[in-house]
């Protein structure tokens, strides 16, 4: 895996080619000063943004942003330990309501899926500025795509350049409910699809044993039509999703490497696999009973590190934050719910 695998593997610079076969999606630059926030390992304390309940756009945009006084919020940030980032944030909700109030979040690579316990329903669904930059602080993944993405390349050292030379952007993509039993993931190698890997491995679906042929043969005409000659990468993995028959749709690009999840393969086969591949047999790996079940490859991240240190006495702080912030942005969401007379 190389440097260049990694940033062909950036969903900014993949994404104009591809547009039309994935889930709509704005690309954000993140400024030098959002940049700097994110990468801090100290107390989590949200933007001064986050503390205005009916912030909802730009005012030049939106109408119903109540009587926010955006010098105010400038002058809170400079008061206050709490950093202010109007410009950024009003961008990122203006966005957010364009996609009508609710997205999926993440970064040139990584979403923050380790991040989930934090999270107030227990997924990536961001409706709030303030679950947005909670997920992006408390999440390991993006935190290393922020300080070392390119540690596992084979041609990076410490005198490469390194991820202070990425143009990183903050990822908004159309919240869609995604049923885990449609996603696939397919390793290509030449031009060639190599294999098919069921994605979540921690369920067992009934369907993938009676579609089998046709997951394969949807797959297969997917990347045919869409794909083949168009990624630059001659080895590389594609994520994908088939909601229904004869519907495939791309939801990512990862490198052909260890720091992507081989899922029900283990990266030695796949590697030998290129030698040996028969291009009119494609493997297609899913559970094919309940009991043949994988643990959730995020389980371990559903007690956070914080908590660890907290129960040895340790960063006690950093916890004690995240649960406040937790509590008061609920209880906020509560009293949203009661004045909207609790309509379904």
């Amino acid at each position: 895996m190389t440097v260049e695998d990694i940033l062909e593997c950036s969903l900014p610079k993949w994404y104009p080619s591809f547009e039309k076969v994935t889930f709509p999606t704005v690309n954000i630059p993140i400024p030098p000063d959002v940049l700097e926030y994110l990468r801090e390992n100290g107390s989590l304390v949200l933007p001064t943004e986050c503390n205005k309940e009916s912030y909802n756009g730009t005012e030049d945009d939106y109408d119903d942003f109540g009587d926010i006084d955006w010098d105010q919020v400038k002058d809170e940030g400079k008061e206050s330990d709490q950093k202010s980032f109007p410009e950024f944030s009003q961008s990122v909700q203006k966005h957010m309501n364009s996609f009508g109030g609710d997205v999926f979040v993440k970064l040139n690579w990584s979403c923050p899926k380790d991040a989930t316990w934090v999270a107030f329903n227990n997924n990536l669904k961001c409706s709030t500025l303030s679950q947005l930059y909670l997920l992006l602080k408390s999440s390991d993944f993006v935190a290393h795509d922020l300080t070392q993405p390119f540690i596992d390349c084979e041609d990076w050292d410490e005198g490469s350049e390194g991820a202070e030379e990425v143009a990183y952007h903050l990822v908004l993509r159309q919240w869609v409910d995604v049923n885990p039993g449609t996603e696939l993931r397919v390793w290509v190698s030449d031009d060639k699809v190599v294999c098919i890997s069921q994605r979540d491995t921690s369920n067992f679906y009934p369907h993938m044993l009676r579609e089998e042929l046709n997951i394969k043969r949807d797959v297969l005409t997917f990347f045919s039509e869409h794909i083949r000659s168009r990624f630059p990468l001659s080895r590389f993995v594609m994520d994908v999703v088939r909601p229904s028959k004869d519907t495939v749709i791309l939801v990512d690009f990862n490198p052909w490497g260890h720091t992507t999840d081989s899922l029900l393969f283990s990266w030695e086969e796949l590697d030998s696999l290129i030698q040996t591949h028969d291009t009119h047999t494609v493997t297609f790996r899913y559970i094919k009973e309940s009991g043949g079940v994988m643990p959730h490859p995020y389980r371990h991240y559903s007690l956070p590190k914080d908590v660890i240190a907290l129960t040895s006495g340790e960063d006690a702080d950093k916890r004690v934050d995240s649960l406040r912030l937790k509590v008061r942005t609920e209880a906020g969401e509560d009293e949203d719910d009661s004045d909207s007379d609790h309509e379904s």
